[in-house]
C-alpha cells in the first residue's frame, strides 16, 4: 500500500506542497476515501501527547491526531481556522480522549457551526468558564447574582430604637418583669436577688432621649454665644456662607450629570433594538465614557466654574454615586446580554449536534444551556430581560437608595408621611449642628493650620509641633462630626429617599460599632457600597482577570485607596497620599486583628478600633492642612 501511495502523483503533488518551503503540515488525500488505507502504529498515538480538550483553538497536538473532512485527511496540528469551508460532510476526531464530534454542512446553510472559525473558541471558553459557575465537589451553580441580596428590612437604629419607642415604650418596666418572674415561680415573697438577670429585659430608651436633649442644648448654647458675639448678624458665618453660594450653578451641575448617566441607558437600549452589540462596541464605549464621567465634572468645577470646596466635594462624591449606578446598569446588562448570547449559541449547538457530538462537548453544552436559562429566569417573572431595559425602569433604578442594579427589589405596600417627616427633620436638624460644629470647632483650626502651613519661617520642626496641637484640638469635633456625618447619609437621607421610593431594604449600614476587626468594619460601615465593590470589583476582577481571593482583595482596597485619595486631592488641591496609606494599611491590620493573640481579645479589639476610629480623621485633616 505504501509504494501505491508513494508512486501517486496526486501525492507526490501534496508531499511537495507541505515541503518546509512551502510551511504546510502533511496532508494525506484518499482518493477512495476510506480511512483504513493509512495504517499509524499504536506507538505513534501513545507516544506523541495530544490537547485532551476539545475546546482548544487547536484539534490534536501532533500528527497522531488526524480531522477527516470529507475525502481529505488532515493532520492534527493545523488550527481550526485552515481547515475548509466547503459543504461536506465533517467529522472531528481526537484521539487523546476518544471523543468525536460530526458535523453535517449544507450549500444552503454556509454557517454551520461545526465550520465555523470560532467555534472551538467558544467551546473553549464555555470550559474554562465552567469553573467558576459550579462548585468543585457539590456541582452546586455558583451564580452571578448570588452575591449580593436585598430583603425587606428596616435599617439598624429603627429596627433597635426608633420603632420600639414609637410601638413598645411604656416607662419602667424592670420591676413589672420581677414581679412576674416571682409570680411564674409560685413565690410573690422571694428575693428579687434569685431572678437570673438574662430572664430581665431592661429598656434605656431614658438615655438615647436625654443624649439627643443633650445634644440640643448644646446646640442652642453654641448658637447664642455666636449670636451674641456677633451682634446677631449670623451672615458673617463662613460656613454659611460656603453652603448658600452657588446653590442655582451646583443644582444645574448635578441636574446635567444625572442626566448624563442616561447615556448608558441609550446603550443598551440600542443594543435591544439590534442596532448594537454589547460585547463588541457597548463595552467599548460604556468604558471610556465612564472613565471621562468623573474626570471632566472634576475639571469642570475646578477649572471651569470653580466652585468651593464645599460645591466641590459634594459634586464630586455625588458623580461616584452616579458613576457606580451607572455602572451596575451596564455591566448587569451587559452580563445578561452575554447570557442569552451563550444560550442561543448553545441551543443551536445542541440542536444540530445532539446526535453525533462527543458526549464531553455535548455535557458542555448542556450545562451551558441550563446555566444561562437559571441566570435569566432567576432575575424576573414580571419583566424578563430584556424587556426591563425601558425608561421606566432605568428612571424608577436611579432614584432608589441602592448601588447595584437588579430588575425587581423588594418595595414596601405604601408610604409613611409621617416617617418621611420625621426623617426631614432630622435631615435638617443634623446639617445645622454640623455647620454649628464645623463653624464653632473646626473652621478657626482649620485656618490655623493653613496659616502654620503658608508661613515662610515656620520650620518642619515647628509645623509638626503645631501639628499635634492642633490634632489635639481637633479630636473631640472630629468625632462628633464623623458621627454626625454617618447618621445624616446612612440613616436619615437613606432612609427617607428609600420611603419616598418605598424602596423595602433599608440595611444600609450594619452594627459597625461593635467592630473588633477592620474587615468586618469594611463591610458594615457604607453597605451599598459594599455591595457594589464585591459584585463588580472583588467579583469581576476574580472572573475577568483569573485573580485569586488575596490578590482580588487587595486589587478591591487599592481601587479604593485611590478614589478617597481622589477625594481629598479635591478637598485640599494637594497631593499627599496620606489617605492612601491609611487606606492600604488597613491590610495588615485586618491580618493583625486576626491573630491569635486578638482573636479572643474582642474587648480589646473594639477599644483599638475605636482609637483610629477616634484618631484617624483628626490625623488626615490635620496632616492635609499643616504638612
Amino acid at each position: 500500500m505504501s509504494e501505491n501511495l508513494l508512486e501517486n502523483e496526486q501525492f507526490k503533488k501534496i508531499q511537495k506542497l507541505n515541503s518546509v518551503e512551502n510551511r504546510r503540515q502533511s496532508i494525506i488525500v484518499d482518493d477512495i476515501g476510506h480511512d483504513d488505507q493509512f495504517e499509524l502504529s499504536d506507538d505513534q498515538y501513545r507516544d506523541q501527547p495530544a490537547e485532551e480538550d476539545l475546546h482548544g483553538a487547536k484539534i490534536g497536538a501532533n500528527e497522531g491526531e488526524f480531522v477527516t473532512i470529507g475525502d481529505n485527511l488532515y493532520s492534527g496540528t493545523k488550527d481550526v481556522n485552515d481547515l475548509p469551508l466547503e459543504s461536506t460532510e465533517a467529522a472531528v476526531v481526537v484521539d487523546d480522549s476518544a471523543q468525536s464530534v460530526v458535523a453535517k454542512t449544507s450549500e444552503k446553510n454556509g454557517d454551520e457551526l461545526i465550520a465555523e472559525p470560532h467555534f472551538e473558541i467558544h467551546l473553549k471558553q464555555l470550559h474554562s468558564k465552567e469553573k467558576l459557575r459550579f462548585r468543585r465537589h457539590s456541582n452546586q451553580k455558583i451564580s452571578y447574582f448570588g452575591d449580593v441580596a436585598f430583603d425587606c428590612r428596616p435599617s439598624v437604629i429603627d429596627g433597635t430604637i426608633s420603632e420600639q419607642i414609637r410601638t413598645k415604650f411604656e416607662g419602667p418596666t424592670l420591676e413589672k418583669q420581677i414581679k412576674e418572674a416571682k409570680t411564674r415561680r409560685g413565690n410573690p415573697g422571694a428575693d428579687g436577688a434569685f431572678i437570673e438577670t438574662e430572664t430581665l429585659h431592661p429598656s434605656f430608651t431614658g438615655f438615647y432621649i436625654l443624649f439627643w436633649m443633650a445634644v440640643a442644648f448644646s446646640c442652642v448654647k453654641v448658637f447664642v454665644n455666636y449670636y451674641r458675639e456677633h451682634d446677631g448678624n449670623l451672615r458673617d458665618s463662613e460656613i454659611l456662607k460656603f453652603m448658600t453660594t452657588d446653590l442655582v450653578t451646583v443644582a444645574w451641575v448635578d441636574l446635567l450629570m444625572y442626566l448624563s448617566t442616561y447615556f448608558v441607558f441609550g446603550i443598551h437600549w440600542l443594543c435591544r433594538r439590534n442596532f448594537m452589540k454589547w460585547s463588541s462596541t457597548g463595552f467599548a464605549l460604556t468604558s471610556i465614557y465612564e472613565f471621562g464621567f468623573v474626570i471632566f465634572y472634576m475639571l469642570l468645577t475646578e477649572n471651569v466654574l470653580k466652585l468651593h470646596w464645599v460645591a466641590k466635594i459634594f459634586l464630586f462624591l455625588h458623580s461616584l454615586v452616579l458613576l457606580m449606578k451607572m455602572h451596575s446598569f451596564a455591566f448587569y446588562n451587559g452580563y445578561l446580554w452575554n447570557i442569552s448570547d451563550e444560550l442561543k449559541f448553545s441551543k443551536n449547538a445542541l440542536a444540530k449536534y445532539k446526535d453525533t457530538a462527543g458526549s464531553s462537548v455535548i455535557a458542555t453544552l448542556e450545562r451551558s444551556r441550563d446555566f444561562c436559562s437559571s441566570e435569566l429566569e432567576s432575575q424576573s417573572s414580571t419583566e424578563p430581560f430584556p424587556q426591563n431595559i425601558n425608561l421606566k425602569n432605568y428612571f424608577v433604578y436611579t432614584m432608589f437608595p441602592t448601588l447595584v442594579y437588579q430588575i425587581k427589589y423588594p418595595r414596601t405596600k405604601r408610604v409613611r408621611w409621617d416617617y418621611v417627616f420625621e426623617k426631614l427633620c432630622a435631615i435638617f436638624g443634623t446639617i445645622f449642628v454640623m455647620m454649628l460644629l464645623a463653624q464653632t470647632y473646626m473652621y478657626p483650626l482649620a485656618i490655623k493650620a493653613i496659616s502654620i502651613r503658608d508661613s515662610p519661617w515656620t520650620s518642619l520642626v515647628d509645623k509638626l509641633q503645631a501639628w499635634c496641637f492642633i490634632l489635639v484640638d481637633y479630636i473631640p469635633a472630629f468625632i462628633a462630626m464623623y458621627l454626625l456625618t454617618f447618621y445624616l447619609i446612612w440613616d436619615a437621607i437613606l432612609n427617607c429617599i428609600a420611603e419616598l421610593t418605598r424602596f423595602g431594604d433599608r440595611y444600609f449600614y450594619g452594627d459597625w460599632w461593635n467592630c473588633v476587626s477592620w474587615d468586618e468594619f469594611s463591610r458594615l460601615w457604607n453597605v451599598p457600597v459594599h455591595k457594589f465593590l464585591l459584585r463588580h470589583v472583588y467579583h469581576s476582577s476574580m472572573s475577568a482577570l483569573q485573580l485569586n481571593k488575596n490578590q482580588a482583595t487587595l486589587m478591591t482596597f487599592f481601587l479604593s485607596a485611590i478614589v478617597h485619595e481622589l477625594a481629598m486631592y479635591v478637598l485640599f488641591k494637594r497631593l499627599r497620599v496620606y489617605l492612601f496609606f491609611f487606606q492600604m494599611n488597613q491590610l495588615p491590620l485586618v491580618a493583625l486583628s486576626n491573630s491569635r493573640f486578638l482573636r479572643k481579645r474582642t474587648v480589646l479589639g473594639n477599644v483599638l478600633f475605636w482609637i483610629g476610629i477616634c484618631t484617624g480623621p483628626s490625623m488626615l485633616c490635620s496632616l492635609y492642612l499643616t504638612i
